[in-house]
């Protein structure tokens, strides 16, 4: 897998998708929250988190009591006290996205991997319905992020403005970007009337490329400057998504799409704060000058302007070279979120037209209602810290802090 890039947008065969349908495409219910597909985007806001005695303090030594030894080490490694907050934050988003979709009550069956590219993912054990579960973290200025699937995969990259970066706000960030930009890509950024403006553009150009190569496992390594991106300023996903849903709508939940939204599978928010919702915008991208309809990017502007953008393409372009990551990937074949949207409805309208009223293609017809739509509609999701921790711990730091701040 991974070995080279090949365009064009796959579909995922009929074979494919009769295999998709055996997975429950769940996790288990559990004191995380109920079932959910594991779609999931995650932000903490690190630097509002200061805790008392900074890395010595009780409360930063409970959330590291959570890590395993070596990531422990790994954390108190890193000079700066802020980056060592936001490296914590990050192995427990990824702690608490593992054990949700094992339905783990805390994190002792949680094991871990890296790739030789240094992309983290679940080792064992696997969880039974989600074929290609793996996730992606990001970290800059004020924010964490984390982004997962179980279907493609996922990358993801976070962007802070200069402001945040300690940086001077003026346009000479410019001057080192010419071998890893494209001039369409620097004529997006002229085109803005100020220097916050054109500085915008630039985070979201680069996210978008970040997330992609960060998906595949290469990072920076992969070379920016094969990445082209066109940004597609349109409305958030329920306008986008209109026609896709439409479609599935007339199929499956003709009543309307309301009945259509609460027949998906259950996303795990019960345990977030209501926050308003945010515009999400999209991306395309060109690889090696072929563009890449096989890949979706989505992007989204976090309090702070922090743009924050998340990739999801075929799991066939990981790049593993151990192939212990790949191991883990299970339904190759699906393609991306486009090209398998685009194959479930084709196999819906084949069952509507020839089978639906047997009693094997009524099944079939269910099992394609259970898949989740390709089209994401919920933005990222802001976790307060005591929800990275199994519940018991959460108590501990609940309690924690009601007796340092009363």
């Amino acid at each position: 897998m991974g070995q080279a890039l090949v365009p064009g947008s796959r579909t995922a065969s009929p074979e494919v998708l009769e295999a998709l349908c055996s997975y429950s495409l769940q996790s288990p219910a559990s004191s995380w929250g109920p079932a959910s597909n594991l779609r999931c985007n995650w932000a903490v806001d690190a630097e509002a988190w200061q805790p008392p005695g900074g890395s010595l303090g009780e409360e930063f030594n409970l959330l590291l009591s959570q890590l395993p030894q070596s990531e422990q080490v790994s954390v108190l490694a890193v000079p700066a006290l802020q980056d060592r907050k936001r490296s914590l934050l990050g192995r427990l988003l990824v702690l608490r996205a593992c054990a949700l979709a094992l339905g783990a009550v805390d994190f002792s069956q949680v094991q871990l991997g890296r790739t030789k590219g240094k992309k983290p993912f679940l080792r064992h054990p696997l969880p039974p319905g989600l074929p290609n579960f793996n996730f992606n973290v990001s970290h800059d200025g004020r924010w964490v992020v984390l982004a997962s699937d179980a279907l493609h995969l996922v990358g993801v990259d976070v962007s802070a403005p200069q402001s945040a970066r300690g940086d001077r706000e003026d346009d000479t960030f410019l001057d080192d970007l010419y071998t890893v930009i494209h001039e369409s890509e620097a004529a997006m950024i002229r085109a803005q009337g100020t220097v916050s403006g054109r500085y915008a553009v630039f985070q979201r150009i680069w996210s978008a490329k970040e997330s992609v190569t960060k998906a595949i496992g290469q990072g920076v390594d992969f070379g920016l400057e094969r990445i082209e991106v066109t940004l597609i300023d349109e409305a958030s996903p329920d306008s986008r998504g209109s026609s896709r849903t439409s479609l599935w709508a007339k199929l499956f939940w003709p009543s309307s799409p309301r009945e259509a939204k609460r027949s998906s599978p259950a996303e795990s928010s019960e345990e977030l704060p209501q926050q308003q919702r945010r515009k999400r915008l999209r991306a395309s991208v060109c690889i090696d000058m072929w563009p890449r309809r096989d890949w979706d990017i989505w992007q989204e502007e976090l309090p702070g302007g922090h743009w924050v953008s998340v990739a999801l393409g075929p799991i066939e372009e990981a790049v593993d070279a151990d192939g212990v990551f790949t191991a883990t990937l299970r339904l190759p074949g699906l393609g991306g979120p486009a090209g398998l949207e685009k194959a479930k409805a084709a196999k819906a309208r084949d069952l509507v037209a020839k089978d639906s009223h047997s009693k094997e293609g009524g099944q079939s017809l269910t099992q394609l209602q259970r898949l989740p739509e390709e089209t994401p509609t919920a933005g990222f999701q802001v976790l307060t810290l005591d929800a990275l921790l199994p519940a018991e711990v959460a108590k501990t730091f609940r309690e924690l802090r009601t007796s340092q701040f009363g």
